[in-house]
């Protein structure tokens, strides 16, 4: 199996068992709230001009969390989905043009809702069926390295979020 491994940030799939996986998944909700509500008046400001700010990094956070969701639903249903290559950058430029003026609130409920069904959907599968897969464009991925990919970003993104805050504070990291 190949896991979801990130030099920049220290992530390894390969470390969660398979309840290990789903509890991370569920506490992600908790996690950026905390965060959040701690950003106070830095909460909109990028600290550098192409960084994103708090706000913007939990929202594209959320996004791609409910986009896993679809992803596992699809692979979960059988039949090994196929699905054309999507142009990413230009989905994501059009997608974080609001990202910016979120509520926090709405955007922390909404990626703990995401999450939370991300970690059901794959619970109530049972881990026997996370070798099913979908593929986009030509890559393919199973349900656990979805699952793993989910993880990772929004864990990845906390991390640039923290960082960019104690730029903006002055503390540097």
């Amino acid at each position: 199996m190949d896991h979801e491994r990130c030099v920049a940030c220290g992530f390894d799939g390969s470390e969660f068992d398979d309840p290990g996986l789903l509890d991370g998944l569920r506490s992600l909700g908790p996690t950026w709230r905390t965060l959040l509500g701690s950003a106070g008046d830095e909460l909109r400001d990028r600290p550098a001009p192409a960084t994103w700010s708090a706000i913007e990094y939990a929202a594209h956070s959320r996004d791609v969390t409910a986009l896993h969701v679809w992803g596992v639903e699809q692979a979960l249903a059988g039949g090994e989905p196929v699905i054309p290559d999507v142009a990413g950058d230009d989905l994501i430029e059009s997608a974080a043009a609001t990202y910016s003026e979120a509520d926090p609130a709405d955007v922390v409920d909404a990626l703990e809702d995401q999450a939370d069904r991300l970690a059901d959907v794959a619970h109530h599968a049972g881990s026997g069926t996370w070798a099913r897969g979908i593929t986009i464009g030509r890559s393919r991925s199973d349900v656990r390295r979805l699952l793993e990919h989910a993880l990772h970003d929004s864990r990845h993104h906390l991390d640039d979020v923290e960082r960019g805050l104690a730029v903006l504070r002055g503390t540097g990291r």
